[in-house]
């Protein structure tokens, strides 16, 4: 039987969202707060602060938006992934609009129909909702904590999915958006940083219909594994 833990990563610059996104969410989260401006200290703590009964666990950031019934949803959601059978079934919940790969990500929507119900990718884009089987915590940030040349948290555990060849699943349409507030990564802008399909604030995450097609890019997913696993050069 799934059963989804859920953690909040939040910043102290953005302590005024926490009690609305609690309040949100349909099971009760701890909140795990930045100490010292370090994204992957935050999100590996978040991570691994999962409930050792739960199957797969949940950290969303704190400018995260949220349908109702968001957990309820995310496990009636992990009963319907079309993946191979004993295969881990990480998700990502918002598929946006702009960075990484934004051709890539037209490209699937592009295909998506009234019948989509997933988008599978090599990748995992966006920190926003982040789902992973619990089996795979473990090792996800023991091999994060190796990896010091990546910044961003979710790219750590994109890069370690990549080198255990694990396909990432995407609901459709998402199931958490983004709040329209500035970005903590420095340079990168907060302008467009929407969903392409977000169900809706005022939807239930419980009505979605997660029994439709995949759309994915097998080719092209190789192409951009190839990418994001090829070793990285040396600096000079």
């Amino acid at each position: 039987m799934v059963r989804v833990s859920v953690t909040v990563m939040a910043h102290r610059t953005r302590e005024a969202f926490v009690p609305e996104l609690l309040e949100r969410l349909d099971r009760e989260a701890e909140v795990i707060w930045d100490r010292r401006d370090d994204r992957w200290d935050t999100g590996r703590r978040a991570m691994l602060a999962y409930d050792r009964e739960a199957t797969h666990h949940l950290v969303l950031q704190d400018d995260a938006v949220l349908p109702r019934d968001l957990v309820a949803g995310v496990e009636r959601a992990l009963d319907h992934v079309p993946a191979p059978a004993g295969t881990p079934t990480p998700l990502c919940l918002y598929a946006g609009r702009i960075r990484p790969f934004r051709t890539y990500v037209e490209r699937l929507v592009d295909q998506a129909r009234q019948t989509t119900s997933w988008l599978s990718m090599a990748q995992l884009h966006w920190g926003v909702g982040i789902v992973l089987p619990t089996e795979v915590i473990e090792d996800c940030i023991a091999w994060g904590d190796r990896r010091e040349d990546i910044a961003n948290y979710d790219k750590r555990i994109s890069r370690y999915l990549d080198t255990q060849r694990i396909t990432v699943w995407y609901p459709w349409p998402s199931l958490v958006d983004h709040r329209d507030s500035p970005s903590l990564v420095p340079g990168r802008t907060s302008r467009g940083r929407y969903a392409h399909r977000f169900i809706g604030a005022d939807a239930s995450a419980l009505d979605a219909d997660w029994s439709g097609q995949t759309v994915s890019l097998p080719q092209l997913n190789q192409h951009l594994r190839h990418r994001q696993t090829r070793p990285l050069r040396a600096r000079t």
